[in-house]
């Protein structure tokens, strides 16, 4: 996790995988490279303002259609905003995947542990399902064609 006041966090859960050798230094390498790519590119810091701005949009749209259809005029604000915060956020894991690829083939890694991380990801986390489009990540496989688009593209 990388935070606004630019911090790089690296759970224990995380940590442990590593020391047991289900990950790789490479792999743990591409995890760093890629909250910092959310630093570089400014995410965490717009990531407070885009909160701020959220919970306005989601006042202003709870109170109109709360008025325009009582009862579940609330729940379907809240809905139409989480669709946006979710959107804007896989957009920025993209971001900070590309960013880390490319500081991972700078320093001479490469791609290929960002994206076998990646392929181990599910099974790590435990594959939580949830549905995509409310999801602040993007769907493995896709994060997955997204990098090998770069592999081929710098080739």
């Amino acid at each position: 996790m990388a935070t606004a006041e630019g911090k790089v966090y690296l759970t224990k859960g995380f940590l442990d995988t590593f020391y047991k050798g289900e990950v790789t230094a490479e792999e743990l390498s591409s995890v760093i490279a890629h909250e910092l790519g959310h630093l570089a590119l400014g995410h965490t810091k717009r990531r407070v303002i885009d909160f701020t701005g959220q919970n306005a949009l989601r006042v202003i749209l709870a109170l109109t259609l709360g008025r325009l259809i009582p009862a579940v005029g609330v729940y379907i604000a809240n809905f139409l905003v989480s669709l946006l915060a979710s959107k804007i956020s896989r957009n920025d894991e993209f971001e900070a995947d590309a960013y880390a690829a490319a500081l991972l083939i700078k320093s001479g890694i490469g791609l290929d542990p960002q994206i076998t991380l990646l392929k181990k990801l599910d099974n790590l986390v435990g594959n939580i399902s949830t549905v995509s489009w409310l999801s602040s990540h993007p769907k493995t496989i896709d994060r997955i064609k997204a990098l090998n688009r770069l592999k081929e593209k710098w080739k």
